[in-house]
């Protein structure tokens, strides 16, 4: 996302940074908070560009086209930290790489900071209080009240809206087209999926699979034997994840009776939100098709 896209889709958070970079009176901590389908990423990425770049443009935004600023898009680059779920090692790893390098601006992007253990958070909390000269903290949360009340507090908090469902089902070109729209839906966007992966594939005819069998075992073992098996190497958060909010579009697309829609929402939910945190997918999978058939045999 170019500055002129981000200005037109969020013109407050925009506005903000502009008045900070033209003043330059960068916030030393800053977090972007918004629901999934916000564009966290790129705001993460045009702040740091306009911090590193070598040419910015007169309103201290970043030229995109300098060395420095095609570093910012690939993660990398000399004085930046990019982290995308921050644990306690992590902020000792930060910490360390920053004190090497002291000249120049440096900009720490800890993405996800909502999923940060309090350990790592705690860690950090220092770091982001008393800042050393050239240190930018950029954060990023889907949930605003998940991230360490010590840590916001410390933070300039900038809120930024849910992208237009159809712009971003269009965008997410390495999904297949069956599972685009559930995704968009569910508010991913094209920096959750960089790259293509012929399991994706198999991720709605699963789930149409599992609504013909939710009543019965054999639908959660037909998942544990083709999709996820136990310590598969696609039996992970996110790919889990993935797989209950595709779910949880199927469902919407059915002419199931409203009370079995409820109870299988329910289900679904609980378990998007457990696999946010857990270690264990396979668990979470196990859970959410037990809820189920409770909630069957309970009519």
């Amino acid at each position: 996302m170019n500055k002129s896209d981000f200005f037109a889709a969020q013109p407050g958070a925009a506005r903000i940074l502009q008045r900070m970079l033209e003043t330059g009176r960068m916030a030393h901590a800053l977090l972007f908070w918004g629901p999934r389908g916000a564009p966290l990423q790129e705001a993460a990425e045009l702040t740091a560009q306009a911090l590193v770049c070598e040419h910015p443009d007169a309103e201290g935004f970043g030229c995109g086209t300098c060395l420095a600023c095609r570093n910012v898009l690939q993660h990398r680059g000399v004085g930046l930290y990019w982290n995308q779920r921050l644990q306690k090692k992590d902020a000792a790893d930060l910490q360390e790489q920053f004190s090497l390098t002291s000249q120049g601006q440096r900009v720490s992007v800890l993405e996800h900071f909502d999923e940060a253990t309090p350990q790592a958070a705690n860690a950090l909390l220092k770091f982001i209080e008393e800042p050393q000269p050239g240190i930018t903290a950029i954060l990023t949360a889907a949930e605003r009240s998940a991230v360490l009340p010590t840590i916001e507090s410390r933070c300039l908090c900038i809120q930024l809206r849910p992208m237009p469902e159809k712009d971003r089902s269009a965008s997410l070109d390495t999904l297949p087209a069956d599972l685009r729209q559930a995704a968009a839906a569910a508010g991913y966007g094209p920096q959750d999926f960089p790259e293509p992966d012929e399991f994706y594939a198999r991720i709605m005819p699963a789930a149409r699979q599992y609504l013909s069998a939710w009543d019965r075992p054999e639908g959660l073992l037909e998942l544990q034997l083709n999709l996820f098996p136990a310590k598969g190497a696609h039996t992970t958060r996110p790919m889990v994840r993935l797989f209950l909010e595709a779910l949880q579009w199927q469902v919407r697309q059915t002419e199931l009776p409203i009370r079995d829609k409820a109870m299988i929402f329910d289900a679904l939910i609980q378990g998007i939100e457990a696999v946010k945190r857990t270690a264990d997918p396979a668990l979470v999978l196990d859970q959410m098709a037990s809820r189920i058939r409770k909630g069957i045999n309970h009519e």
